[in-house]
């Protein structure tokens, strides 16, 4: 399939002007989550059911195009202007707004081309939300894979899916991965993106090349994206599986986050415990007691419980979305917990 994913409209006659006036941006995300799942965010529409690629794109706002024009740079000290012979900015041609600054060789990429994707995957995909973030900086889409649905306990299911990408501020290219993540913000594509990275699950062209081989061997890679997730869903049934109390979830904690024994007022040694960190304690503990998820039976009491309430707490944005957001170095440790939390209580279900 011969698709062109490069914008054929380079025109450059609509100099935007850097300055210090205040712009009123858009939602940090929009979209359309389908299938009568809620996300975190009220900007998102809600829909029952799911909808066909074109139309869901449409509903979210999503195909929307961009162009490139000059900056224009002022000289500090001569007080003359002139086009940047360094970068450019990149805009919605719907609404003029800037969605970022890149390279003079950079080009565009539609939305069109993502719907395509959606599109041309239809027999293999259900399509489950479609998402701008920073006002059209970003769009993305997710489908869960046909044959995949897995239920780890009854009432509990999780997809694996794959997830179309594609930026226009320079952050990422044009692509799709594979990943049990559903993206409805910045946090769970960061995610969803680092994670599909670490596994070699993630195909993308830079905007510098014309690049439609990944469209040659993408059905081949989703029925590969359907044996591993087979593997995926044993291990979070071997979680569900084994018992864990909470003094137990307490030590995995305290392993978890690599706690270490602090000193008392009076010079003795209090011994290393999770408890001692009140606000991180107190979340864990909420996300135990009463997380997403508790109200399944066969989920609390497991080691599934504990990894889905470290999970909960580390991704949430709901309180600090600087520290939690995958995309920002900060983020980084937050995979990195994530990952241990994984591989640290498959190791107790394996004991």
């Amino acid at each position: 399939m011969n698709v062109d994913i490069t914008s054929p409209h380079f025109q450059v006659n609509h100099p935007i002007q850097m300055t210090s006036k205040k712009i009123v941006k858009a939602p940090a995300t929009t979209g359309v989550l389908l299938n009568g799942q809620s996300g975190y965010h009220q900007e998102h529409e809600i829909i029952d059911g799911t909808l066909p690629a074109r139309e869901a794109f449409t509903r979210a706002n999503a195909l929307f195009t961009v162009d490139k024009a000059p900056l224009l740079f002022r000289n500090p000290v001569t007080g003359e202007t002139q086009d940047s012979d360094q970068r450019c900015a990149v805009y919605r041609t719907d609404t003029g707004e800037q969605l970022g600054t890149v390279g003079l060789n950079y080009e565009c990429i539609q939305n069109e081309q993502l719907c395509r994707l959606a599109e041309y995957l239809r027999d293999d995909l259900i399509m489950d939300t479609v998402i701008t973030l920073k006002g059209g900086a970003k769009v993305a889409f997710t489908g869960k894979i046909v044959g995949t649905d897995e239920e780890i306990v009854d009432g509990d299911r999780v997809h694996r899916n794959l997830v179309g990408y594609l930026s226009h501020d320079g952050t990422t290219g044009f692509g799709c991965c594979f990943t049990d993540v559903r993206v409805v913000c910045q946090n769970t594509l960061g995610w969803a993106l680092n994670g599909a990275k670490k596994d070699g699950k993630i195909k993308q062209i830079s905007h510098t090349k014309i690049g439609v081989s990944m469209y040659d061997n993408l059905l081949q890679s989703i029925d590969v994206a359907r044996r591993t997730f087979k593997e995926d869903t044993n291990d979070y049934r071997r979680m569900q599986e084994t018992p864990m109390e909470f003094d137990a979830y307490k030590a995995w904690l305290t392993h978890l986050y690599n706690c270490k024994p602090t000193l008392a007022e009076d010079g003795s040694v209090i011994d290393a415990d999770i408890a001692n960190n009140k606000v991180k304690f107190n979340r864990l503990t909420h996300a135990w007691v009463g997380g997403y998820g508790t109200g399944i039976e066969g989920v609390s009491g497991t080691a599934w419980g504990a990894y889905n309430a470290v999970t909960e707490v580390e991704t949430s944005l709901r309180d600090s979305s600087d520290s939690r957001n995958f995309m920002t170095p900060n983020g980084y440790y937050t995979r990195k917990v994530v990952q241990k939390a994984k591989d640290s209580i498959l190791e107790l279900c394996t004991a």
